[in-house]
């Protein structure tokens, strides 16, 4: 009577895990590459509704090109996402230095050039990171829940001072993606979003 009352138990508990897991179903393909936000905060990431943001005027028209560090919010900040941060920029100057090998880098804390030709001003921004770690992979699979990745860039032409784009970039996985592959498809989705970037960036040439 104990064993069946015992089994019964457990049977509930994997029943709820799996309920709660699986209502974590972002796909990674369903997102376009290029996008603004348009719904309130409150709704999940990969249940937003995302439109498309071409740039006013074309990146190829600028003689040279700034692009500064990635900011990360008082509220993203910890040792974790700072370290995505920084993978992010890396990958993001390596990429954009093959469209334009002359690519001023501005660190962080720093500002833009003033006066000079006429300068495309790219500055990204991460609005929301949750990376799962390997280690939180590792222990508890599933259960650790979903990566998500959200960053904002303002284009912006240094003669006028205007924005003339402002795109959002998604990208996340499930717990089920993630708790398979042991973390492979977390840390992916920085490579996924900085491959947005880029193809927005060239398209937008």
């Amino acid at each position: 009577m104990k064993t069946t009352h015992f089994l019964t138990c457990c049977s509930i508990l994997t029943a709820a895990i799996i309920c709660g897991c699986a209502s974590d179903t972002s796909d990674q393909n369903t997102k376009p590459e290029a996008a603004q936000a348009t719904s309130s905060a409150n709704v999940a990431y990969k249940d937003r509704q995302y439109a498309a943001n071409p740039s006013t005027v074309k990146f190829g028209e600028f003689k040279s090109v700034e692009l500064k560090a990635t900011e990360l919010p008082a509220a993203e900040d910890s040792a974790g996402n700072r370290e995505s941060a920084q993978k992010i920029d890396e990958m993001l100057q390596a990429g954009l230095k093959n469209i334009w090998p002359d690519l001023k880098v501005i660190p962080a804390g720093g500002d833009f050039s003033n006066g000079g030709d006429r300068t495309l001003q790219i500055a990204p921004r991460i609005e929301h990171i949750r990376v799962v770690s390997v280690g939180a992979r590792i222990w508890f699979g599933v259960m650790a829940g979903g990566s998500d990745l959200v960053m904002h860039v303002d284009y912006r032409d240094s003669s006028t001072g205007q924005v003339i784009a402002n795109p959002d970039f998604w990208q996340g996985n499930n717990a089920w993606s993630g708790g398979w592959s042991m973390g492979a498809t977390d840390n992916q989705i920085r490579d996924a979003v900085v491959a947005q970037i880029f193809s927005y960036t060239s398209g937008n040439k």
